[in-house]
């Protein structure tokens, strides 16, 4: 896999359309999984949400940590609350390596959908006393803000009556982030207090989420990442990158992939 996709906060500039023409073409031809996550990532970009189906085969049947890692990142980054519900799209799961699934915790924030909850439930009752419960935790903690009110070693069964109890206050049809609607404005708004707070100390930015969700909700990357220490050409590229995005078109608690808004 390479390390551009492996290792990046985004899945890569778009294709042209030439390009995705001899794409599609190659596809009928394409012998290997790697390939073939490569080619489906190429298509998403562009808005052909047809190559879904085929993720979603590649994802219940290789057995390629690589391959998986980039698949299951990108089925979190397009799924919407419909997918979620759907039992099958998720058979990769119950044999899953320790690999996957701390990748499908990690990655379930990016799916911003309460549905997704259910789904990590059974698999911290599945993984509970190893490294990857953590992880699971984590990622609940972000949803359900739980450990406030009933402790950061609850149960499966309190998790889940907490998580009952909170679908009657949201919104199903729209997608969250850390409990709010999805909206890149205010994701950029944090993002450049943050920045403001790197240039005035001279250290790292300290931010993952954010830069990879505006990246992939835009399609346009953006200039900061975690390890980015802020200056004075830096926070003018970032003011520069916020002004570009807003001039787009955005619904608030919507869910966006390279500029597409998904369907629910």
């Amino acid at each position: 896999m390479p390390d551009n996709l492996r290792n990046s906060i985004w899945y890569g500039s778009k294709s042209s359309k030439e390009e995705i023409e001899e794409l599609k073409q190659l596809l009928l031809k394409i012998s290997t999984e790697k390939d073939c996550i490569l080619v489906i990532n190429e298509l998403l970009k562009v808005g052909d949400f047809s190559a879904k189906g085929l993720l979603i085969q590649l994802l219940n049947s290789s057995e390629e940590e690589n391959v998986l890692n980039l698949g299951v990142r990108l089925f979190c980054s397009i799924l919407t609350h419909e997918d979620l519900l759907e039992t099958g799209n998720f058979e990769f799961l119950s044999n899953a390596s320790e690999d996957t699934i701390s990748t499908f915790a990690s990655c379930a924030i990016d799916t911003m959908s309460y549905n997704v909850i259910p789904l990590l439930l059974v698999l911290l009752e599945d993984w509970e006393d190893t490294n990857i419960e953590v992880e699971i935790r984590n990622t609940l903690e972000i949803y359900l803000n739980y450990t406030k009110d009933i402790g950061e070693n609850a149960s499966v069964e309190e998790i889940g009556q907490l998580y009952n109890n909170l679908l009657k206050s949201i919104d199903d049809s729209l997608y969250y982030y850390f409990s709010e609607p999805s909206f890149p404005g205010a994701l950029a708004k944090e993002l450049i207090q943050a920045s403001v707070a790197s240039m005035n100390q001279s250290r790292p930015l300290g931010r993952d989420l954010i830069p990879t969700l505006l990246s992939i909700w835009s399609g346009v990357k953006c200039p900061v990442e975690y390890n980015t220490v802020i200056n004075d050409e830096k926070f003018k590229q970032l003011l520069n990158y916020v002004e570009d995005l807003s001039e787009m078109d955005w619904k608030s608690g919507g869910k966006y992939f390279y500029g597409h808004l998904l369907n629910s």
